[in-house]
């Protein structure tokens, strides 16, 4: 009784195949699973084997082989039941072995995972309608919360370098350009308190040091109710017709002492502002290579945070400016 309720809470079934007397018992759970009556049904391997989908099918007909096989272990398969309908199953067996090393029964356990797979199967689905889409149309889907914070990250952290927390972090927004962070701001505040489209051209730097302009466009996805459940969007890259200064490589030693300098910052405060260690500060300004890139895109953060334009000239010459002044 104890093992029955067990059962129905959980949603299991049991077997067991006495291989010397040939006898397969099935737990209720298990005759529940595979759609038949346990008052007149009586369990055998045939039927078992009747009901599973032929693309899944194990050799029962070599017990030992079968003990032998690591599907049998833990496998997900297909049945059909007896009313036509498909399910999936999750199973994990254990042979059974007398003191003489003997194979003498199998045992088994099976739970029902049809809405597992079929979740699993859906986003599979989705995940290729999207990649589909993207290439379809040139551009890049993706997904955001009803905040507008991006759902997956993956694509974006791949451009900017930046990581998941990070690309969450809209108190910094540090992959965006200084002069764009308010237009990306403003318009999903807008998106999200009129409930309307979202669009917005910023400028992105990326995991290079070099800034590319992008424009992105979404909608709110509704659950029944009316409520937004999420927002589907696209990204494009754009050509920037606003001149840009061209970064040929990703910081400067000079220009790290020249920006603090510009800031009247101690060496150890500038190592407090970006978290890093002093002894990075010190290395970076005397050479940059072999600084962690991880390093070198904090310290670029934090000028840029507070006015400083980091970037090389068109003779790649290192160069800084004020952003609010728009120098060069």
């Amino acid at each position: 009784m104890r093992l029955r309720m067990i059962e129905d809470r959980v949603g299991i079934g049991t077997w067991c195949w006495d291989l010397d007397s040939t006898e397969v018992s099935w737990s209720p759970g298990l005759f529940r699973i595979l759609g038949l009556d346990a008052a007149t049904v009586v369990p055998t391997v045939d039927l078992y084997q009747s009901l599973v989908h032929p693309d899944d099918q194990l050799d029962f007909s070599n017990a030992i082989g079968l003990a032998a096989d690591k599907r049998l272990q833990d496998r997900t398969f297909r049945i059909i039941r007896p009313d036509g309908s498909l399910r999936w199953l999750r199973s994990k067996g254990q042979p059974h072995f007398d003191r003489n090393g003997r194979l003498v029964a199998m045992f088994g356990v099976v739970a029902d995972v049809t809405d597992v797979q079929e979740l699993r199967t859906t986003l599979d689905l989705e995940t290729m309608w999207r990649q589909a889409l993207s290439r379809l149309l040139g551009d890049h889907i993706w997904r955001a919360y009803p905040n507008g914070k991006l759902v997956e990250t993956t694509e974006w952290s791949k451009l900017t370098g930046q990581s998941p927390a990070e690309a969450r972090n809209w108190d910094e927004l540090a992959a965006i350009h200084p002069d764009d962070r308010k237009i990306f701001l403003d318009a999903w505040k807008t998106a999200v308190t009129t409930e309307k489209e979202y669009q917005a051209t910023i400028r992105v730097r990326t995991v290079k040091g070099d800034y590319v302009t992008l424009t992105g466009r979404a909608l709110p996805v509704r659950g029944p109710g009316g409520e937004i459940r999420e927002w589907i969007g696209c990204t494009t890259y754009e050509h920037d017709a606003r001149p840009q200064p061209r970064q040929t490589a990703p910081l400067h030693a000079a220009q790290v002492r020249a920006a603090r300098a510009l800031l009247n910052w101690s060496a150890p405060r500038l190592a407090r502002e970006a978290q890093v260690s002093f002894s990075t500060i010190r290395r970076m300004e005397i050479s940059t290579a072999g600084v962690r890139s991880e390093n070198l895109r904090k310290v670029r953060d934090v000028f840029e945070r507070n006015g400083i334009r980091l970037f090389h000239d068109g003779d790649g010459r290192a160069c800084l400016g004020l952003a609010e002044r728009g120098a060069s």
